[in-house]
């Protein structure tokens, strides 16, 4: 097998494999002009699209956005082979033989699974006298060595301290003493409100499919064993109109985002959050130029420092930070289970109101809890909603549940049209699970049903009461955390940051807590569960040494 790594595609018959993340000049490693030499590679992997439950939006995302990206190519003038195949590796081998290359380019693998891919094509591809090259992701602002180097020198990798390197190696929101811009690295104290009653949420700018999105669509809707429906689906799949998006959201939204970042209403999934996330991870912007657009916002008096520096935090910091993590905890963060938590998944994440869901099989009663039922609807109808429900409503219950961070990762996965491993697995079964055992968050991400009543409006109209613990209409939040600290009381009475609420526990009379914890197993009990496989015990969480 020949592998090489290299920053610069020479002269000679080349094909370039574009990956499913690369839709755009921004990302995608092209020369700037076409040569008949070149031949530019997209392959849709059979394999792949049937690898998972995949939410159709997100299938209709990516397969749109490559179909676009090589139609703009080939009107350019370059050569483009676009095919489906098993899977990548069998792809590239063919369109290699096909066109009489005797080299291929691709970029390295974003994630576990194309590393694995683009190592089976390089055996291929060296059987038969051709070289595979490959070449740095140009998706990120780090590298996965620089994120390395970093880890190495940390005992604990925590977000904020990679973030304020990063603002100083690209000189983002500093000043010319090198000081962060307003004197602080971090607004997010600030960023913290609910969402002011009757006030109205801007609409996001959607975007009507065209033909060759129609196309995919009815394509997507008649495949099975997915999930959700092509329906609705409006996300921008070129360039041009990601970054008719970007500045929307910069005129209309950003304003406003920082305060309320972490609000939730009811019918909202989006909120302020700007949508963008899905075309960064799908190659339609790079977030080098999203992040100089909020900036130049900020310097030109339009956006305040709070709301640019929160959304700026959200990219240069957490996004390069889960994919640095990602590949520095490969691959035990797979199994990843320091809780030791061992459920599937409830049914209600794949069918909310009771209907069909995923395999077909129906849930006997809606999920009554206003917050998940919303949220989780919202994923199941357009393939999102934004960080807090992920964390604090759907994360959050299904830690105090005690569901595998394994399972959990898969609907999100699969779910989000933002989502892929490299950014889900980090994500769900290292912080929001604390499957890691703190590498990622000191504590876990859990919290009764306050914390859901103060960032929100779905409790009041709640069939649960959000100040009940105990009772057949007690919120499900508040008995799940207080059976959660239970179980868990060894692991955390010294905690740093967890003892007060054992303290609180401990200050809880006995039969209280015995009719929390009977109440909890009996709620577990009640629920229909999605019959995946359990998953095997832990490995010891170590880092990769790639």
């Amino acid at each position: 097998m020949t592998t090489k790594t290299t920053s610069v595609i020479q002269t000679g018959t080349t094909l370039v494999f574009v990956a499913p993340w690369e839709c755009s000049r921004a990302v995608a490693q092209l020369p700037r002009t076409p040569d008949d030499s070149l031949v530019v590679c997209f392959i849709e992997s059979v394999d792949k699209g049937a690898s998972m439950p995949w939410h159709r939006q997100k299938l209709v995302l990516i397969l749109s956005a490559m179909r676009h990206f090589a139609d703009a190519l080939i009107a350019a003038g370059y050569r483009v082979d676009y095919r489906r195949a098993p899977g990548y590796a069998d792809g590239i081998a063919a369109a290699a033989l096909e066109h009489h290359s005797t080299r291929v380019v691709a970029t390295e693998g974003r994630e576990q699974e194309m590393v694995d891919a683009l190592d089976r094509a390089a055996a291929l591809l060296d059987n038969v006298g051709i070289t595979l090259e490959l070449l740095p992701d140009r998706g990120f602002l780090a590298t996965r060595e620089e994120f390395t180097r970093w880890a190495g020198k940390k005992k604990e990798l925590r977000m904020e301290f990679f973030y304020r390197e990063m603002r100083r190696k690209h000189d983002i929101l500093m000043e010319p003493d090198g000081k962060p811009t307003g004197g602080d690295w971090n607004f997010d104290a600030e960023n913290r409100k609910a969402w002011p009653k009757g006030k109205a949420v801007p609409e996001r700018m959607t975007f009507p499919p065209d033909e060759t999105t129609r196309a995919i669509m009815q394509r997507v809707a008649g495949w099975t064993g997915r999930w959700g429906s092509v329906d609705g689906f409006s996300l921008p799949v070129t360039r041009e109109d990601a970054k008719a998006m970007l500045e929307r959201f910069i005129t209309e939204r950003l304003p406003e985002f920082g305060p309320y970042e972490d609000a939730m209403q009811h019918g909202h999934a989006d909120m302020l959050h700007s949508v963008l996330s899905a075309a960064i991870n799908v190659g339609l912007l790079h977030p080098r130029e999203v992040i100089a657009r909020a900036e130049q916002a900020y310097r030109d008096g339009q956006v305040s420092l709070p709301s640019v520096e929160g959304f700026v935090r959200q990219l240069l910091g957490w996004r390069e930070y889960v994919r640095g993590i990602y590949w520095h905890l490969m691959p035990d963060l797979r199994e990843a289970n320091a809780l030791e938590a061992w459920l599937p998944l409830p049914l209600w994440f794949w069918a909310p109101d009771g209907e069909a869901g995923y395999g077909g099989r129906p849930a006997s009663a809606p999920c009554e809890m206003r917050c998940l039922n919303d949220t989780v609807r919202a994923v199941r109808d357009t393939g999102r909603v934004h960080h807090i429900p992920r964390l604090m409503v759907q994360s959050n219950f299904a830690t105090l549940l005690g569901v595998t961070p394994a399972a959990l990762t898969r609907w999100f996965w699969a779910g989000f049209t933002d989502g892929y491993e490299w950014v889900t697995l980090p994500n769900v079964a290292g912080m929001s699970t604390w499957g890691d055992g703190g590498v990622m968050a000191s504590k876990p991400y859990v919290a009764s049903g306050a914390y859901v009543n103060r960032m929100s409006n779905y409790c009041g109209s709640c069939r649960y009461d959000v100040k009940k613990k105990t009772g057949a209409d007690a919120c499900p939040f508040n008995m799940l955390y207080w059976d959660f600290m239970a179980r868990h009381r060894e692991r955390f009475e010294n905690h740093p940051r967890m003892a007060m609420m054992i303290r609180n526990l401990d200050r809880m009379p006995a039969e209280e807590v015995v009719q929390i914890r009977r109440e909890a197993s009996a709620f577990r009990d009640s629920l229909e569960y999605d019959g995946a496989a359990p998953i095997s015990a832990p490995s010891p969480l170590t880092p990769s040494r790639a």
